[in-house]
């Protein structure tokens, strides 16, 4: 088998070098940015694949088949991350007009979920690494929260019934490596996402007994737990590559990566928290028909001892305090877009009642497919410009507090 997807961003051009191996919100907030998703509001629009057309080409490249070497024996020849150069000014000072942070113990996570997406990914690197190439300026880094699915195909139902493609297991697996190498943190989302496509909603309680799971991972079990541990194993198996890590600086990034993979989670879908000594889930109401399932999820990975998971430590669920919903193909006034957001999240330090359990913390989440193009992620890569120059620190999720 041949072929490969080569992913051509707005912001950048890249091709993949070749390889031996291819495979609920309150009322009176901003239009777009729900204080929380409630159930009915996480499962109005799955956050999976884009809703926009990404450009490809193919190039033929061998693919992996089964007389071949398993793929953590088969050296890659993936090419380095090479940034762009800002089409959009990074700027020099705030604008806004939002107030200062009170300390630098005023900390936001910027949260990207359901990738690493072909459409999203690149942009967000390379915006993250324009940000991080200012002088003078300590850098910033975001917590990406990734999916199984992603591995298999474009077609995110494709992982229901096994119907994987190399190709997007190679593009997935290069862009994972391009951000666990940038600094960035990586923490699990599922294999599947529990997503109805009929209904078009996620359920916990349906889609296990329809879903099909690789002989591989057939002694992870089939239930919902199960396909946390299946699609951080996936993530975790692609990794263990030896040859992705080439000097101590990249082992080093690898081992992070591994360590907060197996120790943080989100649920699709759920807002939900499980940290050491706190328990709470903000958005689940009775009539949810799969809340019961949707929680004792999230008490089994804190629970920690799950088959398949290499440790028996808690896994903690990570929910979120603010959400940023885009149009990936809508074009937004970038100023405009930019304060709205920053705005949102300075107003959290102040809201009692949001659903993280630290007053000084605020977890933003958003989606990777969302940022399709270089002007949305800059837009991103500006609201942590604007926050940094108010003062707040930019933190990853293995550095929220936790009580002792």
């Amino acid at each position: 088998m041949f072929g490969f997807l080569v992913v051509w961003s707005v912001a950048a051009l890249f091709v993949f070098g070749p390889s031996s191996h291819k495979e609920n919100g309150e009322q009176g907030e901003p239009d777009g940015l729900p204080d929380s998703e409630s159930s009915s509001d996480s499962d109005r629009r799955w956050p999976s694949v884009p809703d926009v057309s990404v450009t490809t080409v193919a190039v033929d490249i061998p693919l992996l088949n089964d007389t071949m070497a398993p793929p953590s024996k088969v050296k890659f020849s993936f090419p380095k991350f090479v940034g762009q150069p800002a089409k959009f000014p990074i700027p020099t000072a705030p604008t806004c007009g939002i107030r200062k942070a009170k300390s630098a113990k005023e900390v936001v996570y910027m949260t990207v979920d359901d990738g690493p997406s072909q459409s999203g990914r690149l942009n967000l690197l390379n915006a993250m690494d324009q940000l991080n190439n200012r002088t003078n300026k300590k850098a910033a880094y975001v917590t990406f929260i990734e999916s199984g699915y992603n591995f298999c195909d474009l077609d995110s139902n494709s992982i229901l019934i096994l119907k994987c493609n190399s190709t997007a297991y190679d593009t997935a697996l290069q862009l994972v490596v391009w951000t666990i190498k940038a600094g960035h943190m990586i923490a699990a989302h599922s294999d599947s996402h529990f997503y109805d496509a009929n209904a078009g909603i996620c359920n916990y309680v349906t889609m296990p007994l329809v879903t099909k799971v690789e002989d591989k991972y057939a002694k992870c079990g089939n239930d919902t737990w199960s396909d946390m541990v299946r699609g951080a194993l996936r993530i975790d198996d692609a990794l263990a590559n030896e040859t992705l890590w080439e000097t101590d600086a990249d082992r080093a990034a690898h081992k992070r990566a591994v360590s907060t993979l197996w120790s943080y989670a989100r649920l699709p879908c759920t807002n939900a928290w499980r940290l050491p000594g706190e328990s709470s889930e903000t958005g689940l109401f009775k009539e949810v028909t799969d809340r019961d399932a949707r929680l004792l999820t999230a008490d089994k990975l804190f629970g920690g001892k799950l088959e398949c998971k290499p440790d028996t430590k808690p896994w903690l669920s990570m929910g979120w305090d603010a959400e940023w919903q885009l149009d990936a193909k809508a074009t937004y006034d970038a100023q405009k877009e930019k304060c709205k957001v920053a705005q949102y999240i300075v107003n959290h330090f102040d809201n009692k009642g949001k659903a993280g359990p630290r007053e000084d913390h605020v977890v933003l989440l958003t989606h990777d497919y969302f940022f399709a193009d270089e002007a949305k992620a800059s837009i991103f890569r500006d609201v942590v410009a604007e926050l940094q120059m108010l003062g707040y620190t930019i933190g990853t999720l293995d550095q929220y507090p936790l009580k002792q």
